[in-house]
């Protein structure tokens, strides 16, 4: 053991706790955990993990600090750090004691909200023809939209358990912990109406190319250079690049799937839901995520303070309406 203890770099140190996380949590954390612990790596030029020193992590912490990164991304590195060492103090290396990496207190900042008229121009600004990623790409965006899911919820949906008669399907929560594995979500007529279209264009796909994933709802179709996607299952990256490209094509601020979680939030409180109703249907895990999504600010929280005020119609707040910008094109 000691042998062993005393040749293991950093590199393989990382592979085999990623390899250990993928049992515990979540894909998507492990793929992040993954990343941030092999950039510390590089920064660190591969070390034996028992030479590591406190000092070696905050020089690193400070450094991004210095280098203008936001607290909430040093976060996600100190718990990568914590949880990496936690791993090998457990196995009684000699690695630094986790306890001892601080972590910086969570930076709570306004959030960005996507609007009714921006999804409007959004969706409208995909063609109406016959190609497939048109079709694919407003099925997809509705569906974002009717839901509030999150992003990696939507993209793990399998045509198999498409209910297209009563518009609803059972989603994996991806932050669950254990306590609400499953959701159901549904969705408006109209979407109903894309996700049939979708199907029915991705049955005469699945003749023309193969599917990685046999059963993915939203795969890739185009080809992007050497590295051939299609007939892969979409990524969240993909989803991202979509709603960027259109945005720009719309003419308005990047819109991204949280920022329609956050209106669909916000939408049930305007029409008298309560945080349990949010908790419900956005697939939260407490009542504190809920609330947080549906914290309201300027003209909005204003328009509330006059209502319970009884400040007259005409002095109240009016509504907010989102500056016209230039669209970008690229």
């Amino acid at each position: 053991m000691d042998f062993l203890v005393a040749i293991m770099l950093l590199k393989d140190a990382i592979n085999e706790f990623s390899n250990w996380r993928q049992i515990k949590v979540s894909g998507h954390t492990v793929v992040r955990y993954d990343k941030v612990l092999k950039i510390f790596c590089l920064y660190l030029r591969n070390p034996h993990i028992e030479s590591i020193t406190l000092n070696d992590v905050m020089n690193y912490l400070n450094m991004m600090k210095d280098l203008g990164w936001k607290r909430n991304g040093i976060i996600i590195v100190t718990l990568a750090l914590k949880k990496f060492f936690e791993f090998y103090n457990l196995q009684k290396f000699n690695v630094i004691n986790e306890s001892l990496i601080p972590t910086p207190r969570k930076e709570y900042n306004i959030p960005r909200i996507a609007t009714e008229q921006g999804y409007r121009k959004l969706i409208n600004s995909i063609p109406k023809d016959n190609k497939p990623h048109h079709i694919r790409n407003r099925a997809l965006m509705a569906l974002l939209w009717d839901t509030g899911a999150r992003n990696g919820e939507i993209l793990s949906l399998n045509v198999s358990d498409l209910n297209l008669s009563k518009r609803t399907d059972l989603i994996r929560t991806e932050k669950s912990r254990g306590r609400r594995p499953i959701r159901e979500i549904f969705w408006t007529p109209s979407t109903n109406a894309l996700l049939k279209r979708w199907v029915k264009k991705r049955r005469h796909l699945f003749s023309l190319f193969t599917f990685e994933d046999l059963d993915a709802l939203f795969i890739s179709i185009s080809k992007c250079g050497q590295n051939n996607v299609r007939g892969k299952r979409m990524t969240i990256f993909n989803v991202a690049e979509m709603l960027r490209t259109n945005s720009n094509r719309a003419g308005i601020p990047t819109m991204n799937v949280h920022s329609m979680r956050h209106y669909m939030g916000r939408d049930i409180v305007n029409k008298g839901g309560s945080n349990s109703d949010v908790s419900n249907i956005l697939g939260h895990s407490s009542l504190e995520s809920s609330m947080i999504y549906t914290m309201m600010t300027g003209p909005d929280l204003q328009r509330r303070y006059d209502a319970f005020r009884n400040v007259p119609r005409n002095l109240r707040a009016k509504k907010y309406k989102i500056p016209r910008t230039r669209a970008i094109h690229c």
